[in-house]
């Protein structure tokens, strides 16, 4: 029972996710926001917290349901927290140099569309998907969340680079992402190719 209902099981991986994307992010722009715009975040991500709870309860049960409603609640607020945040940006610097905008950008880039995948999947109702032979509107959306999450990731691991402080882009990877393919090459002055061209 425990290895059929858990084991073999990823539902509630999308409960999760979105519960921790959405409780990330707020936090990340809460520290952003001055104090009364940061206390009125906290009032929409509780609400948040009681619409996600409510959908994994009674709407979409955890173990067995993706969480429609929660998902759609969540991009939302995050869709329209990411628009506030970079329609009161002030300008400083360079645009990709700016840590706050890339974050902005991350978040309008990736996550409406997202929604939008998913609303295509999920909700799309069986007259209108049955006009599309194969199911083709619904493989057609699915070949495009790659893309996005790849998206989103580069962006990330970009933000993280820019950030005073921040480490190169390769090392802003987890340890098992640095990965290359064959052998890395002897930079022209080190001392073993110095050797080799002296016994030339």
């Amino acid at each position: 029972m425990f290895g059929r209902v858990i084991l073999h099981n990823n539902i509630f991986n999308y409960h999760l996710s979105t519960a921790f994307d959405v409780t990330t992010l707020c936090w990340a722009f809460g520290v952003l926001l001055p104090y009364k715009q940061r206390q009125i975040l906290g009032w929409c991500w509780a609400i948040f917290v009681l619409i996600a709870l409510s959908d994994a309860l009674w709407f979409d049960p955890f173990m067995s349901s993706i969480n429609v409603v929660s998902r759609i609640a969540g991009n939302s607020l995050l869709t329209m927290l990411a628009m506030y945040h970079v329609w009161n940006l002030q300008p400083a610097g360079p645009p990709e140099k700016n840590p706050e905008l890339v974050l902005g950008a991350m978040v309008l880039l990736y996550y409406p569309c997202s929604t939008l995948v998913f609303i295509v999947q999920e909700l799309l109702p069986a007259g209108i998907s049955a006009r599309f032979p194969g199911n083709s509107a619904t493989i057609s959306s699915m070949l495009l969340y790659p893309p996005l999450r790849v998206l989103q990731v580069g962006l990330l691991i970009y933000l993280l680079s820019i950030l005073p402080g921040g480490p190169a882009p390769r090392r802003a990877l987890p340890g098992w992402l640095r990965f290359r393919f064959g052998k890395r090459p002897v930079p022209l002055h080190s001392p073993i190719s110095q050797s080799v061209n002296h016994s030339k």
